[in-house]
């Protein structure tokens, strides 16, 4: 049995059909017509994920710090230049797409998409930053030579040598290019010595003394203090000593020194990379 599938309809109902299906096509074609200058889906999904992703860094600014406003607004305003897009020009965008529920849904979800990309990214550079950090702070633990307390607070009524002398052993560290010492110096109110001074006593293997004086700087502010000794000479110190703060004694004297650090210089590598 032959079955004809070609119906020949009468034409006025053929008129209507191929209506129809203009009306059908024109409605698929135009039912995300995106007006002339904003951005497509996934443009726009690429948008909302780089302003998301910039609100929650900037809330996480302001956790950290209430006064950094400005650079939290810089930076929502760069994510909107990147794009060439006013603040004006996004709030008319975003209020066209929330018109088109289906097509905002679309982009919403392409957005979660790059935010979950973006979001597994920033956690591993966060993870690659803070083991850089701590294999630092252990290289730097690994180098002090420095065994007394890190914060001193000195008044006229200690009862211990308020010049708070020190003296460091280093012979056994043969493999070094010298010694730095750090700390921050605060004078406070009531001190009365007039010119205070760091002095740093090294001893070489060859019994020969350098002696360094480091006039400190006699504020209210704290200051941070930067001594370098032994750096490229040839011979090993063999000791370090001195007094943190060097004065008349008889001069009422009240000052904080914190975070006292004394660290040996690494040799630098002398394996050079092949370039």
């Amino acid at each position: 049995m032959d079955i004809n599938m070609n119906y020949n309809y009468p034409p006025m109902i053929s008129r209507v059909l191929q209506l129809l299906l203009v009306i059908v096509l024109i409605s698929a074609c135009s039912k995300f017509n995106v007006p002339e200058g904003f951005p497509e889906q996934k443009e726009f999904a690429e948008i909302l994920a780089e302003v998301h992703f910039a609100e929650a860094t900037i809330n996480q600014l302001k956790i950290k710090n209430r006064s950094a406003d400005s650079t939290a607004n810089s930076y929502y305003h760069d994510v909107l230049n990147n794009y060439k897009l006013t603040q004006e020009k996004f709030d008319t965008i975003v209020s066209w797409y929330l018109t088109q529920p289906e097509l905002y849904q679309k982009v919403y979800q392409d957005a979660i998409v790059i935010l979950t990309k973006k979001e597994a990214q920033w956690e591993r550079e966060v993870k690659e930053i803070e083991e850089e950090k701590e294999r630092i702070r252990k290289e730097k633990l690994a180098r002090n030579v420095w065994q007394y307390k890190k914060n001193y607070f000195i008044s006229s009524r200690d009862t211990f040598d308020r010049r708070v002398p020190f003296e460091i052993k280093v012979d056994t560290i043969e493999k070094n290019n010298g010694f730095l010492m750090t700390a921050n110096y605060q004078f406070l109110k009531g001190n009365q010595v007039k010119k205070p001074v760091l002095e740093l006593v090294a001893m070489y293997e060859d019994s020969v003394l350098d002696t360094i004086t480091y006039r400190l700087p006699n504020t209210h502010i704290s200051t941070k203090v930067n001594i370098e000794v032994g750096k490229d000479s040839t011979l090993r110190i063999l000791e370090l000593y001195g007094l943190l703060i060097k004065h008349d004694t008889l001069e009422e004297v009240r000052a904080r020194i914190k975070g006292i650090e004394f660290e040996y210089i690494p040799v630098p590598d002398s394996i050079k990379p092949i370039e």
